[in-house]
């Protein structure tokens, strides 16, 4: 009678722990995952193997679990049918369907939930020894899975990244000032550079083939940081001031302008915020040119004026 309460003990007691394994396990999303692993945990190479074949490592608990239930209370039923009488057999069926129900189902599934973080940190090793251990069997079961229809990955969309943002934000995870940055960064391919551009002054034109010399009287008349470079007839690139005074003062007047000319990058007004920082950074550029109806009306939209847009 002892040895059937034992192994009773036995048969929840692993049941219990695979099924905490399995539904940590599935309480892990995609974000959870990226919190455990910033935390650098020791177990971070086996964390990773585990969740890159996620449903894999998942079958293999699943396989376990019910196979050592099943065979578990196959045997057990055979030991108690030897040990007890009719009413006690029926009296011992009753308590172990409670213990299996209750404390190797229900309890460690409630459990996981709490502390997936820390079971799947901390036996995430033990879990890939059980894929590879039960692999052979998890290919001859799962080649049923063929005739099942692929999961499509969809991307996120940013009303759902928004609806994460404000989770998180209510939980105290990240402050509200974070909050706001992350809302601009999503909405910034709702926003355009026109909203940039709105009060700018006329543009100040130079031609790339004049000296710094014949530019002088210009650049006194029109003091201003940034002037538009012009190569036939069309901008191609803007001119700092300093530079050109920098020439003047070191008796360097003979340059052109164009060999001062900063790289920048044509766009419409209506390139949205994220196209236009994307744009940016593929060009290795730190100035926009927006180009009007005349040479005079290009507007230039600086990377810093961008990046506080976004962060605004």
């Amino acid at each position: 009678m002892l040895l059937v309460v034992l192994f009773a003990c036995l048969i929840v007691a692993v049941t219990a722990f695979l099924s905490l394994l399995e539904s940590s396990l599935v309480a892990v999303d995609e974000l959870r995952l990226v919190t455990i692993l910033y935390k650098r945990p020791n177990n971070k190479k086996a964390i990773q193997q585990v969740f890159r074949k996620k449903r894999e490592h998942l079958s293999a608990i699943v396989l376990l679990s019910t196979l050592i239930s099943i065979s578990g209370s196959t045997f057990l039923g055979a030991l108690a049918a030897r040990e007890f009488n009719d009413l006690w057999m029926v009296i011992f069926t009753a308590l172990l369907a409670y213990f299996m129900l209750v404390f190797a189902k229900v309890l460690p599934k409630l459990l996981a939930v709490q502390i997936a973080d820390r079971v799947v940190a901390r036996y995430s090793p033990f879990i890939h020894l059980m894929y590879s251990l039960t692999r052979p069997v998890l290919l001859l079961a799962l080649v049923w899975t063929r005739l099942l229809p692929k999961p499509v990955e969809e991307d996120r969309s940013s009303d759902e990244l928004r609806s994460i943002i404000k989770h998180y934000n209510k939980r105290g995870v990240i402050g509200k000032r974070q909050r706001k940055l992350a809302d601009a960064v999503l909405t910034s391919h709702q926003r355009q550079l026109t909203e940039l551009v709105e009060c700018s002054i006329p543009a100040v034109c130079l031609l790339s083939e004049a000296t710094v010399a014949s530019v002088e009287t210009t650049i006194r008349s029109y003091p201003c940081k940034r002037y538009v470079v012009l190569t036939d007839g069309k901008p191609t690139g803007i001119v700092l001031y300093r530079h050109i005074a920098r020439c003047l003062v070191n008796e360097e007047a003979d340059i052109s302008v164009g060999e001062l000319m900063r790289k920048t990058i044509n766009l419409a007004p209506e390139t949205s915020l994220h196209e236009a920082m994307t744009a940016l950074q593929e060009a290795r550029a730190s100035i926009i040119l927006l180009l009007g109806e005349t040479v005079e009306q290009t507007r230039i939209v600086t990377a810093k004026k961008l990046y506080q847009a976004l962060l605004r």
